[in-house]
């Protein structure tokens, strides 16, 4: 068959003409409410918008995951909240048009409501929890009450790569450190200093990439001159993306030009590999106001010098420990930085946190934290993954490839809420999620229906 005609795929199609960028669950929510009424399924939403939708059954009940929210990214003026997705199929992958397309998880809802439908799984117990805002902070899994669900044995299906069983991912949690400085009068030549062209990336993907981090080059950059005042300094997005670009303005007992041509050249040839995009760029202008003294800016600088970022410990299934500082962002009035610590270790965790908190608060910091989200292993020589890796084999032909990502999971926060749960992640392969080139190979999603429902009637009996 046409793997466009099957009925994972039409659902898939079907989901994407429904606007669901994070912070707008409005439409999907009414979607999945009404899927649930006209197929006669038990269903329940909660205050966070998590809906979840129960196949009645025999035997041990099965749990599915999966997030009803997709990153909004787009090359052109497009309009997520009210729009649909316009996509393309070519050669087996489906993609969008200058959009990201939502595979993620799109790909895995799509499967989820398969299995509540298809007569091939009559007589199965299923429990499908399509949660809310994974992509802006895992907001509708953290909300989720406590022994919600009944099943015990859950597949979450926001993984990428159908090749692959996911059994672990790492806990983290954002660091907030914010500086209430020493200022004074200063007028004359301010300098700007801009760090840009850095190929940045998620810190969980590209955290052991070698790329540059903006933030701490113009740390670095900065703090080789002598007598810098800054007026403010700006750089990066969000605490989870490497900043790929950096902007201060200062003041300078020199002419700083000599200072940053070297560091320039230090930098191209430290990531020239990795990076080979850097670019420093150096203008001047007139200013009259205050600064920062030369103390309070050596102690920012410093801080963020001192904190740890990029990979910290590795372990075989690649990065176990790790921190990026992700967001600079301030003026004479007050600089916030934060910090992304991740592990997949929940001691390590726990050390770094602590680590990071109390150099930022030695420094003269105000410091918070956000909710931390924990890591997840499932054992290796656990049963759940025995039986899934044995089914694999039997419906492909061959083994599956056994991985932990470094990025989150919300299998950690359910789990955590429902003791003695076992977990694993699956799901079709999706190419460049989060960009405007994501895309998604059909014939997986395919291969990934035919496993999960052999994988659903070999652990619901």
């Amino acid at each position: 068959m046409d793997p466009s005609e099957t009925m994972e795929a039409k659902i898939f199609l079907e989901l994407t003409r429904i606007p669901r960028p994070s912070g707008h669950m409005e439409k999907i929510n009414g979607y999945l409410e009404r899927f649930a009424e006209d197929n006669g399924l038990e269903h329940e939403t909660d205050l966070s918008g998590n809906i979840l939708i129960r196949r009645s059954g025999i035997g041990k009940t099965i749990v599915l995951q999966g997030h009803q929210d997709m990153v909004p990214n787009s090359v052109r003026e497009f309009d997520f909240v009210s729009s649909p997705i316009s996509t393309t199929i070519q050669d087996g992958w489906i993609r969008a048009d200058g959009t990201t397309l939502g595979a993620d998880d799109g790909g895995g809802l799509a499967l989820m409501l398969c299995a509540l439908v298809s007569p091939e799984l009559e007589g199965a117990s299923l429990e499908c929890l399509f949660t809310t805002d994974e992509e802006i902070g895992l907001i509708g899994a953290s909300n989720l009450a406590p022994g919600w669900l009944r099943g015990r044995t859950m597949i979450n299906l926001d993984s990428e790569d159908a090749d692959e069983i996911t059994i672990g991912s790492a806990g983290s949690t954002d660091i907030t450190a914010r500086f209430a400085l020493e200022r004074t009068a200063a007028a004359g030549r301010m300098h700007r200093l801009r760090i840009s062209g850095l190929l940045g990336g998620h810190s969980a993907a590209m955290i052991d990439s070698g790329r540059a981090n903006a933030i701490a080059l113009m740390a670095e950059c900065l703090l080789g001159m002598p007598d810098v005042r800054m007026t403010s300094i700006r750089g990066g997005t969000a605490s989870n993306v490497i900043p790929s670009a950096c902007v201060a303005e200062f003041f300078c007992g020199c002419d700083p030009e000599p200072y940053i041509d070297e560091f320039r050249q230090k930098a191209r040839s430290t990531f020239a590999g990795a990076d080979p995009g850097i670019a420093f760029d150096l203008e001047e202008e007139d200013y009259s106001g205050t600064a920062l003294m030369e103390g309070s800016t050596r102690k920012v600088l410093d801080s963020i010098l001192s904190c740890p970022n990029g990979p910290l410990e590795l372990d075989p299934y690649g990065v176990r420990t790790s921190s990026n500082i992700g967001i600079v962002d301030g003026d004479v009035n007050g600089i916030t930085i934060v910090i992304k610590p991740r592990s997949s270790d929940r001691d390590a965790l726990d050390s770094l946190i602590s680590d990071i908190a109390s150099r930022f608060a030695d420094a003269g910091a105000e410091v918070s934290r956000s909710e931390k989200f924990p890591p997840w292993k499932e054992p290796e020589d656990s049963e759940m993954l025995k039986t899934a890796v044995e089914v694999y084999r039997r419906v492909f032909g061959k083994n599956p490839r056994v991985v932990s990502t470094h990025g989150g999971l919300e299998s950690s926060t359910i789990i955590d809420k429902h003791p003695g749960m076992r977990a694993i992640s699956i799901g079709p392969t999706v190419l460049g999620a989060h960009t405007p080139e994501e895309r998604m190979d059909l014939s997986t999603l395919s291969r990934m229906r035919e496993y999960l429902f052999e994988l659903i009637r070999e652990l619901g009996s």
